[in-house]
């Protein structure tokens, strides 16, 4: 029986500092995947601005048809209410490119309620 245990804890032990470097490593790897841009329509208790949400879909198509350029993005739904988040890396950018393009979203959505930007802040993990 004390072996039994003996090996128990031995085994947990190592598995425990086997898995640590991986952990650590998933975490730094979490920490440093940002979003450049992430544009979120938020609820507070009766749906999306659906308006400023269709604003800035047309805004990305008409941006990427002028452009010539897709842009790398992810929707990800959090909400009960259509909450959604828009995370763009906009790594196919110049930094120039990048700026102008951020500054022109601000632009487009400074005046939408429910509406909130960041940038370079992780992306919400899916639910």
């Amino acid at each position: 029986m004390k072996n039994i245990k003996c090996f128990a804890f031995s085994l947990a032990l190592l598995l425990g500092l086997m898995a640590s470097p991986i952990v650590a490593n998933a975490r730094i790897q979490a920490r440093e995947w940002k979003s450049r841009l992430v544009v979120s329509f938020y609820s507070i208790c009766c749906g999306i601005n659906r308006q400023a949400q269709e604003k800035f879909d047309k805004f990305i198509t008409g941006y990427e048809k002028a452009r010539g350029k897709r842009l790398a993005k992810t929707a990800i739904r959090w909400g009960k209410e259509g909450e959604i988040d828009y995370c763009l890396r906009l790594s196919e950018l110049s930094p120039r490119e990048r700026k102008i393009f951020i500054y022109r979203v601000r632009l487009l959505l400074k005046r939408s309620k429910l509406v909130h930007i960041n940038e370079n802040v992780p992306c919400r993990s899916e639910r």
